[in-house]
Formats: C-alpha cells, structure tokens, sequence
C-alpha cells in the first residue's frame, strides 16, 4: 500500500526551481506552485503565500543565497523549509550556511525531488506544531507569571519587572537580591478581643476588610507586599526594584493606612460593637530579598537587621501612631519631607549593646497628600 501522498504548496525562486515546480505540478495535481523573484525580499509577502516549501536555484555567485539568508533571518519565514538548487556540489557548503534545510545539486527527477520536498514538509509541520505549542506554553506561562506577581505587586510595578528581562530572570532564578529599601509594618491592635468575641466567620471577613484596605493603598504607592499573616502585614519599597523616592512612598503609604483604616474602624464598632486600631513601624536599611524555602514549601521575601527593627517599631507602636528609626527620617530631611515627627526616647532592643534613637508621627499629625511618585 502507498503512502499518502500530500498535498503541495511550492514556492519556486529562480529559472530551474520554477520549471521543476511547474514540472511537478503538471503531473500531480495535487501540487500548487507559486512564483517569486530571486531579489524578492519582502518576507511578508511570502509569509502570506504560507507555502509548504521554497525552492530556490542559487549558488555561490548568484543571488537565491541571499534570499535564502533573508527568509531564515526573519521571524514570519524562518520555519518554513527551504530547498536550494545548486549548480554543483561545491556549493552546499555555501547553501548550508546560508540556513538551507536542504541542498540538489545536478539534475534531479520530478521523483526524488518530490520525495525530499515531503520528508521536509512532514519534518516542518511537525517542527512548527512543536513552535506552536511552546509559544502557547510561554504565553500561558508569562500570564500565570503576572498573576503571581499582581498578587504582591502593583499592576505597574508587575509590567515593570515582566518587562525587563534581566530583573525577571533574578528573581525567577531565585537569585538573592541585596538591596537599600524601606521596609514598612503594620500590625492589626485589638485583635486578640476581636478574635474572642466574634465568630471565626465573622473575624475572618474583618481579616479580609482589613488587608484588602491596606494592599489597595500599597499597590497605589508601589510597595511590594512581603508577607501577609494574622494580623500583620509587611511591605517593602525600593525592592525587587530601587526607587529613589521609597522613604517618601512608605511614609505616604502609612498615613493614608492609618486615615483609611479609622473609618473602617468606625463602621466594625457600628456594626460589631468593637475597638480596633492600626499602629505602623517602618524602618530603612539593608536587606536581603530571596526565596527562603524546605522541601516542601518556598517563601520570597526580605530578611536583615533591618525588616528585625521594622518589626520591633511596629510592636512597640501605639494604635493610631507610626514609629521609625534615625535613617528613615534622614532620609525624608533629605527629600525635604517634614511629617511632624516627635522624637521619643532611644529604644533599646534584645542583642543590642547600642539603643536607637526613634521617632514618632501621632495621629494628630497630616501630611500633605499631594503625593507624586518619581519615575
């Protein structure tokens, strides 16, 4: 029994391939042949032909070669599979290197010349269905990738990182990124009555009411949520990407917390009879962002003296106040951001031969909202 015999688009380029396309064509019927000029580089118009194959007669000193570069050079053509016609065998190498899936050199039948012409198109059809498949792959993957990073980015901040393929690399690598940032606590007060008097239900849909809140406001100044747990939330500015504005993002970004946060603490104490506040600690310096991972569970974040001191701001932080360390507020003198702060005395911290000196902004402190984000 015969093998199926497949039906042809021939793309011919040059004297020989044409007559020898036409050739093919005048016995089967089954074979469609398609005409173009040796300099004819207008690769989307060929790409529009979509043939099965391209034949071109060329060799070292004449212009099919060209051509043949051209068509593996460019993106729409690369794929399909290009025959040349040589007029000798000394130039397959040229044919070769020029990126030919295939070389012919002297006479050769409607035969043999049909035969290698579908061992090609079988071998391209497959090759393009692979392409096909792995570029769905990679759409689908880039897709899952900007999902996963919206989940702790801002959508912009997201685009950035997706659109940059060094830093995107970095970080899928899991490569640990040292970086200058400003890292930023806040801690939920009144939790433990909440938990208490309210139903599991009940506390977790004020959990949810609380992080949204505060992941919106994040997202608007561009930090990156770095851990989301009970009740507290750790964010960080200036990391995975520097930005020469993050003390004033950070302290931004606490205050319309600390704003938003107690109108919706007046409606759970309208609706649920219960006292809640927000206190906020942010502290800057370096830090460590990486994947701290087991076998069985893989975490990116931040980690370094710095995030230790952030956290511990934040504990000693009165609901309704923001406390911060010397180098952030050196930071803000430096951007010319006066935020009111009151300076409080040194705190001394477990492991610490050396107190810190910190500062607070009350809740009777405003800031200008007129925020703009440096570029």
């Amino acid at each position: 029994m015969s093998a199926e015999r497949l039906p042809i688009h021939i793309l011919a380029a040059g004297e020989r391939a044409v007559e020898l396309a036409r050739k093919s064509s005048e016995v089967d019927g089954d074979v469609v042949v398609s005409v173009i000029s040796l300099t004819d580089e207008n690769m989307s118009r060929i790409a529009d032909l979509a043939p099965d194959v391209i034949v071109v007669d060329a060799d070292t000193r004449e212009p099919g070669l060209n051509l043949c570069r051209a068509l593996k050079e460019h993106p729409r053509t690369l794929l399909f599979p290009v025959v040349v016609l040589g007029r000798s065998s000394r130039g397959r190498a040229a044919a070769l290197a020029a990126g030919a899936d295939d070389f012919m050199s002297g006479d050769i039948t409607r035969e043999l010349l049909r035969a290698r012409i579908e061992t090609l198109v079988r071998a391209s059809a497959a090759r393009r269905e692979l392409a096909s498949t792995q570029l769905g792959e990679e759409i689908r993957r880039r897709e899952a990738l900007r999902e996963m990073f919206r989940r702790y980015l801002s959508p912009r901040l997201a685009d950035r990182i997706l659109g940059d393929a060094e830093l995107r690399s970095t970080l899928l690598a899991g490569y640990d990124l040292r970086a200058h940032a400003v890292v930023l606590f806040a801690d939920l007060r009144g939790f433990t009555s909440i938990a208490e008097r309210l139903s599991p239900d009940a506390v977790v849909t004020l959990l949810n009411e609380y992080f949204t809140l505060l992941t919106e406001i994040t997202f608007h100044y561009d930090g990156t949520i770095f851990h989301m747990a009970g009740d507290c939330l750790m964010v960080g500015f200036g990391v995975p990407v520097a930005q020469p504005d993050a003390a004033e993002r950070a302290v931004y970004t606490a205050r319309e917390m600390l704003d938003r946060f107690s109108d919706l603490a007046h409606t759970w104490k309208a609706q649920h009879d219960i006292e809640a506040g927000l206190g906020i600690g942010i502290n800057e310096g370096d830090v460590i962002a990486g994947n701290v991972d087991s076998a069985a569970y893989m975490n990116y974040t931040i980690i370094g003296d710095t995030v230790n001191v952030a956290s511990r701001l934040c504990q000693r932080a009165r609901a309704g106040e923001i406390l911060f360390s010397s180098s952030f507020k050196r930071s803000l003198d430096e951007r010319g951001v006066d935020v009111g702060a009151l300076e409080l005395p040194p705190m001394t911290l477990r492991g610490r031969k050396t107190p810190i000196d910190i500062y607070c902004v009350p809740l009777s402190k405003r800031l200008d909202t007129g925020f703009t984000a440096a570029e």
